[in-house]
């Protein structure tokens, strides 16, 4: 594993903080933004979707969209903007994703919305959603919990300065969203005794934009217009969170719950793998930061222990954990190898696929260059 630096660090707190304000920001703007441009509002009807773990999902006309997901445990490797949400079971519950981004990789097709659900996209800022339905088969212990997980690192010991800072940038958090979150860098497993506690941005679950409560059989269509369906953030966060934590209060399994994330999407681009747009000019490689390329999006619940305060696995039940990456970034082989299983030819083709990418990168430098050349003079 690579060593992590006081630099890397010091990011990792700099993009959580900045992530934290940001969604405060958000919420406040996001009741702006156009709803031009959508089809009319959908029926509340059931979903019809395809088994991630016996078919491959519908995909788009245009199957080159870079952004890839998978389950875990991993039933393979999966594409961003499919025709209708994929399915999966485990044994907490039955779910539904749907994930979609603009194809921020390729500026004729963003500017020509020749990409699909661009009618969705139109006249808002957001780069990406996700959407999922869960049903649960059985009810959840302790407190639910979503957010990001990442790989521990060895050997991420911090400064007295760092450590202050950290202390800083977290009073910082919890001015803009409270006390009702959870943020690690995680332990270190070359000098932790027993379990590790892995990095972690953990967020309330009243984080999400949107959310929606239906019977079985009456659930919205995660691919059609959601506009008016259900509860959102920008009706009012106050009203927003006491109607979220009354639902939970009420979770049934007789019951399919709808939530919609886009909350911090302007100034995350999957696709490219950076941050950008958190201050004017802002552009950076999240994987200076984070090392792999690949983040885990979880809920989970936390079960209650007599002396253990921190996030361990051993008190996580998950109700859903979802890899991502990039395909134009992605992450090495041995990681998705060891994190999904996957056989040695999709390694190999994985493999392929980024010398691929960075020859591309290359020859359009090259051809650049060349330009110039026969420009000049």
């Amino acid at each position: 594993m690579v060593l992590a630096t006081e630099h890397q660090v010091l990011g990792h707190i700099l993009v959580i903080v900045s992530l934290t304000l940001l969604l405060r920001a958000r919420w406040q703007s996001a009741a702006t933004e156009s709803l031009s441009a959508k089809p009319p509002a959908a029926q509340l009807i059931q979903v019809p979707v395809q088994d991630a773990r016996t078919e491959k999902p519908l995909q788009s006309p245009d199957s080159g969209d870079p952004l890839r997901w998978s389950f875990l445990p991993s039933d393979g490797e999966l594409r961003a903007n499919t025709q209708q949400a994929i399915s999966s079971e485990n044994e907490s519950a039955s779910l539904k994703f749907l994930v979609l981004h603009r194809p921020t990789h390729d500026a004729a097709r963003e500017e020509g919305k020749n990409y699909p659900y661009s009618w969705h996209f139109a006249g808002r800022k957001r780069v990406w959603e996700v959407r999922v339905q869960v049903r649960f088969k059985q009810l959840p212990r302790g407190k639910i919990c979503f957010g990001l997980e990442m790989q521990p690192t060895i050997g991420h010991s911090k400064s007295f300065a760092v450590k202050q800072m950290q202390r800083m940038l977290l009073g910082a958090i919890r001015a803009a969203i409270g006390n009702d979150f959870h943020h690690t860098p995680g332990d270190d497993p070359s000098t932790t005794v027993g379990e590790v506690e892995n990095p972690a941005f953990i967020m309330p679950l009243w984080a999400v934009d949107q959310f929606h409560v239906a019977e079985p059989g009456h659930e919205p269509d995660l691919s059609s217009n959601l506009d008016g369906v259900g509860k959102r953030r920008t009706d009012g966060t106050r009203a927003y969170i006491d109607a979220m934590n009354s639902t939970i209060e009420n979770l049934s399994c007789d019951k399919v719950y709808t939530f919609c994330f886009w909350g911090v999407a302007q100034f995350i681009d999957v696709i490219n793998w950076e941050l950008k747009g958190l201050w004017p000019g802002f552009k950076m490689e999240a994987e200076k930061l984070s090392g792999d390329p690949l983040v885990f999006v979880s809920a989970y619940d936390l079960v209650d222990h007599a002396s253990e305060t921190r996030h361990v696995q051993s008190r996580k039940k998950y109700i859903f954990k979802v890899a991502l990456w990039s395909a134009l970034k992605p992450p090495s082989p041995a990681l998705l190898r060891r994190e999904l299983g996957l056989t040695e030819s999709a390694e190999q083709s994985t493999a392929t696929k980024r010398d691929s990418n960075r020859r591309g990168r290359v020859m359009q430098k090259l051809s650049k260059y060349v330009r110039l050349l026969c420009w000049s003079g």
